[in-house]
């Protein structure tokens, strides 16, 4: 419907902690007629563009390396492993199945991962003081098609960064059925990943008094909420599609607080009075409806 690339990555917690970093590689595929594989696809918190090493052969030994611009603590990674384009195309390339992970003072660590569509996140044996970060492919998940790897996310987390806080629980007013490009269920708006999102399913309407509910691990102090509105796979996607212009956070108390998000696919920040609370409710309150698709979408959440 919306987007070639909305897929689901349950075993990756929302991080606020995620640094921003530059990346580099040993090697990388030519870019084709409709796409580029370089390792700065790592870092554009999209699951649908990958790198893709560029060597004969399984691409064993390969790296790609994350400049954190400085020396910074770190305490682990979440990765994305193989292409997830679609699920089809994930079993069509190699995914890494060892990564053995270098840092500047020369110490590493490796790690095993598993042969499963699901990001994994992966932590150091404690934090790590390091300006940089290698990834090199130590042995791969065969594909059943081509002999290619393809990586298409890590995400470096900084030690003592505050992370978003824990969901247990999920819930929406509606929820638009899944097709060819994957599912739109809400737990998608807490994987990190801008190209997988919520939306809603109500036929009859644009969004306005949609819902999209968190129910925390534990009861949590909050003050302010991370938001990718729309659609952010692409900005022609997001113009096409409905997003949010007010809305109402509904507490577990019923409580309730005000706020008015840009009309931007970028990450933004709504600040509010701190409120412990067990689950918050988001509704829609006003909509600014696309210029193709009459559904409301948000890519992703978080409270911090």
């Amino acid at each position: 419907m919306l987007s070639a690339s909305l897929l689901l990555a349950l075993s990756a917690p929302a991080h606020a902690g995620a640094l921003k970093v530059t990346w580099s590689a040993s090697s990388s595929e030519a870019a084709s007629e409709n796409a580029t594989y370089e390792p700065t696809n790592l870092g554009d918190a999209k699951q649908g563009s990958a790198w893709f090493e560029g060597v004969e052969g399984s691409g064993l030994g390969e790296w790609v390396q994350a400049d954190l611009g400085g020396v910074k603590s770190v305490s682990g990674f979440t990765i994305w492993p193989g292409w997830w384009y679609t699920q089809s195309q994930w079993g069509h390339y190699n995914r890494p199945k060892s990564v053995h992970v270098e840092f500047s003072d020369g110490t590493s660590q490796e790690f095993t991962l598993q042969d499963t569509y699901t990001a994994q996140t992966l932590n150091f044996s404690g934090p790590k003081q390091t300006s940089t970060l290698r990834f090199k492919v130590k042995s791969v998940f065969t594909s059943d098609a081509y002999n290619d790897t393809a990586i298409s996310e890590i995400q470096v987390h900084e030690a003592g960064a505050p992370a978003n806080a824990s969901v247990k629980g999920y819930a929406a007013s509606s929820t638009y059925p899944a097709d060819s490009d994957g599912n739109y269920d809400v737990r998608n708006t807490v994987d990190g990943i801008a190209d997988s999102l919520w939306c809603e399913g109500d036929k009859a309407g644009d969004g306005t008094g949609a819902w999209i509910e968190y129910t925390f691990a534990t009861p949590t102090s909050i003050s302010r909420m991370s938001l990718r509105n729309g659609n952010a796979s692409s900005f022609g996607l997001y113009m096409k599609s409905n997003r949010a212009l007010a809305l109402t956070l509904v507490f577990g108390d019923g409580s309730t607080q005000s706020l008015n998000p840009k009309d931007t696919p970028g990450e933004q920040f709504l600040s509010f009075p701190e409120r412990t609370t067990g689950k918050v409710r988001i509704q829609f309150d006003t909509v600014k409806k696309g210029t193709e698709f009459n559904d409301l979408c948000v890519s992703e959440v978080g409270f911090q």
